[in-house]
């Protein structure tokens, strides 16, 4: 029986100096993370269940993460959206349609699974990147470590710490 361990800040800190900057992943899915935001980036080669894994866990580990999208569209696709709990920041005309702006905020379940189908689509055209705002902590970012951890070949690829005054 295998037995799990977690890692904790105290294994992440170095001579108790502050990270600014943690980026982790495996072959397909990168990830840089601050207390602001998270970007990720899915390679073409990541799987349904990977997406959906990382999406969740962030939903789970803070409700505040919410990721803005632009999308251009018809006037009248944009009730999809919106029956899709994606929440709408504004629109403009433009050429071909409609430019909207969305938050998908990660608390509204629905909203989240339209996302993660969005993003399963655009992997089959390439890899795809997002940015997710939240407000986080170095403690919230080792929690999505432990979770994510068993992944295959999910690792700490990078620390970035604060400038000491």
């Amino acid at each position: 029986m295998l037995e799990e361990v977690s890692i904790s800040m105290d294994d992440v800190l170095d001579d108790g100096r502050n990270i600014s900057y943690i980026e982790m992943g495996c072959d397909n899915i990168g990830l840089s993370c601050t207390t602001g935001k998270i970007k990720i980036w899915f390679g073409k080669q990541a799987t349904v269940q990977s997406v959906r894994k990382i999406l969740e866990c962030f939903s789970r580990a803070d409700s505040s993460f919410v990721h803005e999208t632009e999308i251009i569209c018809d006037y009248d696709q944009i009730p999809l959206y919106e029956n899709n709990d994606y929440t709408l920041i504004s629109y403009g005309r433009i050429k071909d349609g409609y430019k909207v702006i969305f938050n998908i905020q990660f608390s509204k379940q629905h909203a989240l699974n339209y996302f993660i189908e969005s993003i399963i689509n655009d992997l089959k055209e390439g890899e795809v990147n997002k940015t997710i705002h939240w407000n986080g902590s170095m403690a919230m970012i080792m929690l999505i470590f432990n979770e994510l951890r068993s992944m295959e070949g999910w690792n700490i690829t990078k620390k970035e710490y604060r400038e000491e005054e």
